[in-house]
């Protein structure tokens, strides 16, 4: 049992060290086994597989639980995407420069965009159901933080949040009907779900200086030209006979867009079962995909998730208010003075994203760089945040009284670089050593930004 134990731990330390130490080759290779990757934020949950847990040291038990969510899946914020796809491929089929597969794609296509309309930002069925599933593993895994106990629900205004948030304690009152529930989604507690925007003590000079830099940094010039330059000739000899016309004629453009369009629409409608994987695969090489990703994922990590760029690192120290909220909730459960046995919030992937780099969980950092691709390759942004993405935080306590935590994201298990012979299960004492030490990093990096704004 010990030997076996000692296997899955090493195992999962080796996966976790792979998360790590992404690379061009690293993405590419995890794309060609999971193509729904380069959407980034767009897959479906679990983006990948779930793994077994690691087990949990002799003699502790969970008290505590608390959670930061995303929504479930949902339709898309609007049907510009699947519009222009659609219309490229219809406007080509009138011409009669579509093949057999054209045909068949442009079919997908326009049923994805039917079923689009009118439902912009809606939480899906699916994604109720996701949320639901995770309450049920999140039962079954913790069962003592929750039986008999109370949990405490925030949520961002967002109706697809606040469904997403039903959806999860819903799931555990099914299992256990004990259970007390008070949920909430009140503006006056925004700051804690959604800390860039809705966190007062923000300065208005700082979202002015992030939001110039998110608008109009030299990145978005890079972004776009990777998007004109990275063509993709295998998808068009597959669905037009005519490529010139195609792109001339139909709106297409660039075929590397016209590519990313139906690549993403096709993708997309998985959230809301629909969308064909089989003909996807058919249709895109990996390497496609891959130039896809890089496109999707530079914004993130140039603009809002990267270490190494003063502005970057500002926004990160926005999660502050999150944070601590996490902290203070746990340490009050320690003492006894949380009337909660769980507290949950949900918001929206852009703060599920930067919260998860500004905690420092290996995987989660990627590395700013003047390099596009390998800024945007230093992580694996599609593992990280798809819908539903989560961060489950776990107190642990023995007869001692000694108090462990145990992070999962995403519901695997989760590392952070503190030296601890018992990882992932960390005292908590040096988990909390370890988030004030990333929040004063980034609040010297926002000093920098405004001491520089002002010369």
């Amino acid at each position: 049992m010990k030997l076996r134990r000692l296997f899955l731990v090493f195992t999962l330390a080796l996966l976790s060290l792979a998360a790590v130490a992404q690379s061009p080759k690293a993405v590419l290779e995890s794309i060609r086994k999971y193509p729904n990757l380069g959407i980034t934020v767009g897959s479906t949950y679990p983006s990948v597989p779930l793994r077994e847990l690691v087990a949990t040291p002799e003699g502790f038990e969970p008290f505590y639980f608390s959670l930061v969510g995303r929504h479930g899946s949902r339709y898309e914020q609007n049907d510009s995407r699947f519009r222009r796809a659609a219309t490229a491929f219809n406007k080509a089929d009138s011409l009669g420069i579509l093949t057999t597969e054209g045909k068949a794609l442009r079919v997908e296509l326009n049923k994805i965009w039917r079923a689009q309309k009118g439902h912009d930002g809606e939480l899906s069925e699916l994604g109720a159901k996701q949320w639901h599933e995770i309450g049920c593993r999140a039962y079954e895994r913790f069962k003592p933080a929750f039986e008999g106990g109370s949990i405490e629900g925030k949520s961002s205004t967002s109706l697809r949040c606040i469904f997403s948030m039903a959806a999860f304690n819903d799931a555990i009152k099914g299992c256990s009907p004990s259970v007390r529930v008070t949920q909430q989604a009140r503006k006056s507690e925004l700051w804690i779900v959604r800390p860039h925007h809705d966190n007062p003590s923000i300065s208005k000079e700082a979202k002015r200086i992030h939001k110039e830099w998110d608008d109009h940094g030299e990145w978005n010039d890079i972004r776009k030209e990777w998007d004109r330059s990275h063509k993709a000739p295998d998808f068009i000899s597959k669905v037009v006979t005519d490529e010139k016309r195609f792109l001339k004629e139909c709106g297409a453009k660039y075929s590397g867009r016209i590519a990313r369009y139906a690549y993403m629409t096709l993708i997309f409608g998985e959230n809301f079962e629909l969308g064909n994987r089989e003909m996807l695969c058919r249709l895109f090489t990996p390497e496609e995909i891959y130039n896809f990703y890089v496109y999707n994922a530079a914004r993130w990590v140039n603009y809002a998730l990267g270490r190494g760029n003063d502005i970057i690192e500002m926004k990160q120290a926005h999660m502050r208010s999150m944070i601590e909220d996490i902290i203070n909730k746990g340490n009050e459960a320690i003492e006894g003075k949380n009337p909660h046995t769980a507290n949950v919030r949900f918001t929206h992937d852009s703060y599920v994203g930067p919260l998860l780099s500004a905690m420092g969980y290996e995987g989660c950092v990627p590395q700013w760089s003047a390099d596009l691709e390998a800024a945007t390759t230093s992580y694996n942004h599609g593992v990280i945040c798809p819908m539903a993405a989560n961060l489950q935080i776990v107190l642990y306590r023995n007869k001692a009284g000694k108090v462990l935590v145990r992070s999962l994201i995403n519901e695997n298990d989760a590392y952070l670089p503190i030296k601890c012979k018992t990882a992932p299960f960390y005292p908590w004492s040096d988990f909390c050593k370890f988030m004030y030490e990333n929040l004063d990093r980034f609040d010297k990096a926002e000093a920098r930004v405004l001491k520089n704004a002002t010369k």
